[in-house]
């Protein structure tokens, strides 16, 4: 999917941030691990605002705040919904176990690297 030159409001992260998540997916995994991550968040994922799409049917992708925000304590990992037909960011479902995760190993490169 090509979502770089998507003209729509790029509500949670920019589109060229996007289109390199979309780029790294690993197609050997990705139907297992988005199946996995709509057993824990579908409940509270959203329908696209514009056509109704149901969240089951929108595109995940698994994606990271960049490094910025890691530095600055606010990283987040989850996963962002997005439908295909409306160009929209329909909803970014934040992970807090691998929000958490990612916190500590991003704190204990940074000690490592500058200590």
């Amino acid at each position: 999917m090509r979502v770089a030159d998507w003209t729509t409001p790029a509500h949670f992260f920019p589109w060229p941030y996007v289109q390199k998540a979309l780029d790294r997916i690993d197609a050997v995994v990705y139907r297992h691990s988005i199946t996995f991550a709509q057993s824990l968040h579908l409940e509270r994922a959203r329908s696209c605002p514009e056509c109704g799409r149901g969240a089951a049917e929108l595109f995940w992708v698994g994606i990271s705040d960049p490094e910025e925000a890691w530095d600055a304590g606010t990283g987040r990992v989850g996963f962002l919904t997005l439908c295909e037909n409306c160009r929209l960011q329909v909803d970014f479902l934040m992970d807090a176990e691998l929000t958490d995760l990612q916190a500590e190993d991003w704190r204990a490169g940074r000690f490592y690297h500058f200590g």
